[in-house]
């Protein structure tokens, strides 16, 4: 039997799973700038960097499971570090061209190049004069994640109510992948005449379904009257030139996107993750939000009533069964808890019990949650759950007995994929099988799915990882001395370095 699509890539995505790389790691710029540039047709990256770099970056983080391709790199050896690297540069941008004839040559910068400061536009701007079609990642310096990135956010959620408009554009400096757009917007865009009523679309960052809901999310434009102009970045070399042809971007990452309308004049619509856009209610929002954007309230609004009305029915004896069901949610986001309760009471049809928020020394200290601050977020649970579930009980950082004796009467444990819970008296449904896309379709499976696991769900007592020195305190690190003793040190070198920033 040929293994299904999204079920082969949540298999990949929990093998290797790139939000260890973003939260234990200082990876430098060239995973995501990799990672986008390997979504563009015609396009040649080209790291300035030692070769090893270009080997470790051929199977990028951001692409797991997908095919091999092609990364070169300009061999920059220890001579190149002490004297300079931009002729080696020159050279290797001429022997690529010269060699595979691409549509164009994307040069990243690495650490190495960003410590000696190499000036690799203005190489690549040399070069275009010799009729060389080739362009540079501006070096944003190989610092990877921002570390207060999340700490900023989590301090802007703790402003917002429930119930208010959950919109939080904040721009993330991570690891390359938003610097490669940039360089799209800045250096290879063309001004083009518009086409009314018609979208571009960032493609990563869709969830579990990925390709599956962004064709889903094109269909329904299309329902109503929306035209996809692009894909942002995976697309042909000439459809991202003429990429300002759209009145609208769809964007998971702001900063390309407000350079586009600076440069262009296109708007754009942010989708971010404050809960704007969580559940069927946010699918809604997300499409009235873009009608609204391109003044196409009338023709929008009766797609995504009809839509929203076929999703219920299609989910009514699945969300039946499931209001059957006494579930417990274990939420390790106590910023995210309030739209998981909503989510699996609202949407699932799930009565739910207890809301076990965790919330580990750790964490407080690399997120700089303050006491007034955990007050504010807890505050936002609470109101969550008076809104959307009253017989909730909340409890932060409950004991492994408190614990035993929830899941006990429970028929279903959600929210985590924490193993470690596993055996405690209920099964476990992983959280990476409740996730939903911005499509009415992916809504439907997700709650399909939802059923299937509660009904099939069985106890796990006696996995093989419960052998070994698994701690639901460090989830999801292997505890043992070196492993938390190198956490310890990346902590203090990266997150909590000059104190606690803002």
């Amino acid at each position: 039997m040929r293994m299904r699509q999204p079920f082969f890539e949540d298999l990949m995505t929990a093998m290797y799973p790139s939000g260890l790389l973003h939260t234990f790691g200082v990876n430098g710029k060239i995973s995501g700038s990799v990672g986008a540039v390997g979504e563009m047709q015609e396009v040649l990256p080209l790291l300035h960097s030692p070769r090893g770099c270009g080997f470790h970056y051929r199977y990028s983080a951001r692409r797991r499971h997908q095919p091999f391709y092609s990364v070169l790199t300009s061999n920059l050896e220890e001579r190149d570090i002490i004297c300079g690297g931009e002729e080696k540069l020159r050279q290797a941008i001429r022997d690529a061209w010269s060699r595979y004839r691409p549509g164009l040559i994307m040069v990243i910068p690495s650490p190495i190049s960003d410590i000696l400061n190499e000036d690799v536009r203005s190489v690549c701007a040399e070069l275009r004069r010799e009729g060389i079609s080739v362009v540079g990642v501006q070096s944003e310096l190989f610092s990877h994640r921002d570390k207060n990135y999340t700490r900023n956010r989590l301090k802007e959620l703790a402003r917002q109510t429930i119930t208010g408009d959950n919109r939080l554009e904040m721009e993330l400096k991570g690891c390359g992948f938003t610097e490669a757009l940039y360089a799209l917007v800045e250096q290879v865009m063309e001004p083009s005449a518009q086409i009314p009523h018609s979208v571009n679309i960032e493609t990563v960052g869709w969830g579990s379904e990925g390709k599956a809901a962004l064709r889903e999310l094109e269909a329904f434009l299309n329902g109503c009257g929306i035209q996809v102009n692009t894909w942002i970045p995976s697309a042909p070399l000439s459809s991202l030139v003429h990429a300002p042809a759209a009145e609208l971007n769809l964007v998971k990452r702001v900063r390309w996107a407000r350079r586009m309308r600076e440069k262009f004049g296109t708007a754009y619509l942010h989708i971010g993750g404050a809960g704007r856009y969580a559940g069927l209610d946010g699918i809604c929002t997300f499409y009235r939000d873009i009608g609204q954007a391109l003044r196409m309230e009338e023709a929008v609004e009766p797609v995504v009533l009809a839509a929203r009305a076929q999703a219920l029915e299609e989910t009514a004896e699945a969300r039946r069964r499931l209001g059957q069901a006494r579930a417990v949610l274990v939420s390790r986001s106590i910023q995210q808890a309030p739209f998981e309760l909503k989510s699996y009471v609202r949407d699932y049809g799930l009565s739910v019990s207890h809301l076990c928020v965790i919330l580990t020394p750790e964490s407080r200290k690399n997120l700089n949650v303050t006491p007034a601050l955990e007050d504010s977020l807890l505050a936002r649970v609470r109101e969550a759950a008076a809104l959307y579930s009253p017989e909730t009980q909340l409890l932060l950082n409950p004991a492994e007995e408190t614990l035993r004796g929830i899941f006990a009467e429970a028929d279903v444990v959600v929210g985590t994929g924490d193993f470690t819970l596993e055996g405690m008296g209920a099964p476990l449904i992983p959280a990476v099988n409740e996730t939903t896309s911005l499509s009415f379709p992916s809504y439907v499976r997700t709650v399909r799915r939802m059923c299937r696991r509660l009904e099939h769900g069985t106890e796990r007592s006696s996995l093989l990882l419960g052998k070994m020195p698994f701690q639901s305190r460090h989830y999801p690190l292997y505890c043992n001395q070196s492993n938390l003793a190198a956490k310890e040190m990346w902590s203090r070198m990266w997150l909590n370095r000059k104190g606690d920033s803002v």
